[in-house]
């Protein structure tokens, strides 16, 4: 799918962990919009689209609904994520009139989202309240939507989490279905480390959220779903920050500028550049990663190679896309956790399989051939 960024990364509010401040700091972040030229190059890709940011609701209404009206035309539906501060009456219209598919990102109630700051507590807390309100009535009208957040200390350090839940507990009973969970990265500021947690703290805090969805009805929380998905090799569209992606073509999301221009996806952007897109699409990164030790930034024996990757580059250690992810301890902890409920189950999970050393090479393979298949068909095939 297409991230459609009309207006750059111009945005509203100033969350201090967005991964687009590099591009801001640096002046590459704003856009002007053609749209003429942008609805011929997306008619030449074929592809569908999301409208994205930082705040596309910062559009003006004419030409929003120009730009719905092309995607429902052409494709039955739409796709945005918001902030949900900018949603009005007009707005809800046009989500109805054009089939728009809602992804809203928001840490939580009241305090719990003051890391998504706005300049003073005042009206940080404001945001919050009309946007908590906004999406409650996005669930209300029957609007498909989803939720975005991070997993800070702000909203789930051990004396907030319980309000965390309570809040997405209310959500699920409104009807809410999906939830995808992020980690907080650091890699370009030293002051986003007051609101991220250790790893410890982050394997604490990803198995309570994983416990918790039991008590859901409705709630899914993709992080889980997916990596179950990844250990039973099923068939399925795989999530991008486990497929392998290039940090310089980033295969699995292409974005276009208000000026139709091609670009990658923004959480590669980390010297604050829009990379543009070269033609063809290497895998060094993960035929070193699968030879490099751990303790070089490497997955060298890792049973959970075939599934992760190395996990996404936007996510390496020390910002060098080269380094398997920041994050690696805590998506191993997770991946025993599911790898061990599959085998309660009676199934055996990929990584446990006796043939996973000849799928790992099949994969090496195709990845030196210049291929990346998904694991199913690797496996299936």
């Amino acid at each position: 799918m297409i991230e459609l960024r009309l207006l750059g990364t111009k945005c509203n509010i100033g969350c201090q962990y967005c991964y687009q401040n590099p591009l801001r700091n640096s002046g590459n972040g704003n856009s002007t919009y053609d749209l003429e030229k942008v609805f011929r190059i997306l008619d030449d890709t074929g592809e569908p689209f999301i409208l994205w940011g930082g705040e596309p609701l910062l559009l003006n209404i004419i030409d929003l609904e120009k730009v719905l009206s092309f995607g429902f035309e052409r494709f039955g539906e739409n796709n945005l994520l918001t902030n949900g501060i900018l949603i009005t009456e007009k707005h809800f219209d046009l989500f109805k009139k054009y089939n728009v598919n809602i992804g809203l990102s928001i840490d939580g109630p009241d305090e719990l989202n003051d890391v998504r700051w706005a300049g003073t507590v005042e009206r940080t807390r404001e945001y919050t309240r009309i946007a908590n309100e906004n999406l409650v009535k996005l669930l209300q009208s029957d609007i498909a939507t989803g939720l975005n957040f991070q997993i800070t200390k702000c909203n789930s350090s051990p004396e907030r989490i319980s309000r965390m839940f309570d809040w997405l507990s209310s959500l699920d009973q409104l009807g809410l279905t999906t939830a995808r969970i992020h980690v907080l990265e650091v890699d370009y500021s030293e002051k986003l480390k007051n609101h991220a947690f250790s790893t410890e703290e982050n394997i604490v805090a990803f198995r309570q959220y994983k416990h918790f969805e039991k008590q859901l009805n409705n709630v899914r929380f993709d992080l889980f779903d997916n990596m179950r998905s990844q250990l039973l090799a099923l068939e399925q569209p795989e999530d991008c920050v486990w497929s392998a992606c290039d940090a310089y073509t980033t295969e699995a999301v292409s974005g276009i500028d208000g000026q139709g221009r091609k670009n990658n996806c923004g959480n590669t952007d980390k010297e604050g550049i829009n990379f543009q897109k070269p033609r063809k699409q290497g895998y060094e990164r993960y035929l070193a990663l699968y030879h490099v030790p751990d303790k070089y930034g490497g997955c060298q024996n890792c049973r959970f190679f075939l599934q992760c990757k190395g996990q996404c580059p936007g996510t390496a250690k020390d910002g060098d896309w080269r380094n398997k992810s920041e994050n690696c301890a805590l998506f191993k902890v997770l991946f025993e956790e599911i790898e061990q409920e599959i085998v309660s189950e009676g199934i055996t999970p990929i990584s446990l399989h006796p043939n996973r050393k000849f799928w790992e090479k099949k994969l090496l393979d195709q990845w030196a051939d210049g291929k990346n298949p998904p694991l199913y068909s690797l496996i299936n095939n």
